[in-house]
C-alpha cells in the first residue's frame, strides 16, 4: 500500500465514532495485550488450548526483567445473525478474572466462511482502556476465515489498523489452518500492523497433554490458594473467596500451569495480608477488627495470635512455591519430550513475538 493510500485510509471518517474516555499513563514496563479471538464453531480446538495455555503464556511473559506489569484483554468474535457480534472483556492484571472470562468463551456460529473481522479490529483498538505513553501494546488477531468486505456497516479493518498504529498498539495476526483467502488478509494486517504473521494448525497447535506431575500440581495450586487471607471490605473478602474456590476447581491441566504461575506471581490474590511484613500485618487487622471487617480465619485471635498465624502462612506458602517450581520443570521436560511441545503452537507464537517487542522497551529476557 503506498504512502497517499495509507493517508488517506488515516483521513476517512466513517462509521461509529472512537469510544472516548480519559487516558491513562502506562508504567515503563506495562504490557498490555488484547487477544482478539475468532470464537465461530471451526475454533473450538483454539479457544480450548487457550484455555488451558493462558495461565503458561502469563507466567513466561513475567519472567523479564523488570517484571512486566502485564494487563490482558479479550475481544471474542462472530459474524452478524450468531449470538454476538463481539463480546468484549477490558484490560485486567487479575489472571482469575482473565481465565474466567476466556473459560465463558464458546465456539458456535458462523455459518459463512467470512467472519466481521472489521468489527472486531474497530472494538479492540477502540472499546479497550489502552494506556498511552510508555509501555507495550500488542493486539493478537487470531482466526481462521477472512473478513467480510461486503458489509456496508462503516467498519473497515485497514483504517482500523493504522488507528491503532496511531495509538502506539502493534498488531500480530495468528491465522489457525490454511485458507489462503485468510492468509491474504491476516499478512496484510501484520504488515500494516508493524507485527507479525504467524500460520498454525487448525487446532491451535495445542493438543490436550497430560503429564505424571500434573495431579500433584493441581493439589498444590489449592494448597497455595488456601494459604492467602484477604483483607478489604465483606463484599471484596467474598469475591477473592469465590475467585480461589474456583482456582481449586479448575480442571487438572489448568491448574498444573495456575500453580506455576502463582508459584513466581508477585502476588496470590488481591489485597492479601500473608504478602505484608509484619508490622503492617499486626496494623492493618487491628484497623479491620475495628471496623467488624476481620477476616474469618483471624476473628478468634488477638494481634499476637494473628501475626503469627499470617507468618505461618508465608512460610508455608514459601515451601509450597518452591515444591511448585520444582515440579514444573519436571512438567516443561516432559511437554519437550511429547509432539505436544512445538514451537509453531499459539502459545509459544504468542509468547515469541511479545518478547521480542518487550526487549525493544527495555524488558529482557
Amino acid at each position: 500500500m503506498s504512502v497517499l493510500a495509507v493517508s488517506m485510509l488515516v483521513a476517512v471518517v466513517s462509521g461509529p465514532p472512537p469510544a472516548r474516555r480519559p487516558p491513562a499513563l502506562a508504567s515503563p514496563h506495562r504490557v498490555e495485550v488484547a487477544f482478539v479471538l475468532d470464537t465461530t464453531g471451526s475454533m473450538g480446538g483454539l479457544i480450548e488450548g487457550a484455555k488451558r495455555r493462558i495461565w503458561s503464556i502469563a507466567r513466561r511473559i513475567g519472567e523479564g526483567r523488570p517484571r512486566p506489569d502485564l494487563r490482558i484483554a479479550l475481544v471474542g468474535y462472530r459474524d452478524l445473525g450468531d449470538e454476538y457480534v463481539t463480546r468484549v472483556h477490558d484490560l485486567t492484571g487479575d489472571m482469575d478474572e482473565v481465565y474466567q472470562d476466556l473459560s465463558a468463551f464458546t465456539a458456535a456460529g458462523g455459518g459463512d466462511a467470512p467472519e466481521h473481522v472489521s468489527r472486531a479490529l474497530h472494538d479492540a483498538v477502540h472499546a479497550v482502556s489502552w494506556t498511552r505513553g510508555a509501555g507495550l501494546r500488542v493486539i493478537f488477531l487470531v482466526g481462521d476465515a477472512p473478513p467480510h468486505v461486503d458489509y456496508q456497516d462503516g467498519f473497515d479493518y485497514h483504517r482500523h489498523v493504522l488507528e491503532a498504529r496511531q495509538r502506539g498498539i502493534v498488531v500480530e495476526t495468528i491465522l489457525c489452518g490454511g485458507d489462503p483467502q485468510a492468509s491474504a488478509v491476516w499478512r496484510e494486517i501484520a504488515g500494516l500492523g508493524l507485527g507479525h504473521y504467524a500460520q498454525i494448525d487448525a487446532q491451535g497447535g495445542m493438543p490436550a497433554a497430560v503429564t505424571p506431575v500434573d495431579a500433584d500440581l493441581a493439589r498444590l495450586n489449592g494448597e497455595l490458594a488456601s494459604t492467602v487471607v484477604a483483607a478489604g471490605s465483606a463484599a471484596e473478602q467474598a469475591s477473592v473467596a469465590r475467585k480461589l474456590e474456583a482456582r481449586k476447581a479448575m480442571p487438572a491441566p489448568a491448574a498444573a500451569e495456575a500453580a506455576s504461575y502463582f508459584a513466581a506471581a508477585d502476588r496470590l490474590a488481591a489485597k492479601d495480608l500473608v504478602d505484608l511484613p509484619a508490622a503492617e500485618q499486626e496494623k492493618e487487622v487491628e484497623t479491620l477488627r475495628r471496623a467488624g471487617a476481620a477476616p474469618s480465619a483471624l476473628r478468634d485471635k488477638n494481634a499476637e495470635e494473628a501475626v503469627a498465624y499470617l507468618q505461618t502462612q508465608k512460610a508455608r506458602r514459601t515451601k509450597l512455591q518452591a515444591q511448585v517450581l520444582t515440579l514444573q520443570k519436571q512438567r516443561e521436560a516432559f511437554l519437550r519430550a511429547q509432539s505436544g511441545g512445538r514451537a509453531d503452537a499459539f502459545d509459544e507464537q504468542v509468547v515469541q513475538n511479545l518478547r521480542e517487542k518487550a526487549a525493544q522497551e527495555g524488558i529482557k529476557y
